[in-house]
């Protein structure tokens, strides 16, 4: 919030987001940013419009943009990872016990 929103507001005052009400404040609080966060990474929606004219009025911004999408992306695949993972070893438990069963009803 600190370092997007005063670059944003520049580019708002250069008038470039038109008709955008929201993308003059969509820094301008945690709220805002995680808004726009969550509009523009899990959405994938307005990358264009708020993120694309920051980046180029201050091109360092990117880092945060990039690191952003990064850490997001990450977060969801190690979630989708993780239930995978546990259906998998799920099956796997219920497999070995139907073995023990067939076992135990071929010794008897």
């Amino acid at each position: 919030v600190e370092v997007l929103h005063p670059i944003n507001l520049r580019v708002a005052e250069t008038g470039y987001y038109g008709d955008c009400d929201r993308c003059a404040r969509a820094f301008s609080s945690i709220f805002q940013a995680s808004l726009t966060f969550l509009q523009q990474v899990v959405a994938g929606d307005s990358w264009g419009t708020v993120s694309v004219p920051i980046i180029e009025e201050e091109p360092a911004t990117a880092l945060i943009f990039f690191a952003v999408l990064v850490t997001v992306n990450l977060g969801l695949l190690n979630l989708i990872l993780t239930v995978i993972v546990d259906v998998a070893h799920e099956s796997r438990q219920n497999d070995d016990l139907v073995k023990l069963k067939e076992r135990a009803g071929e010794i008897k």
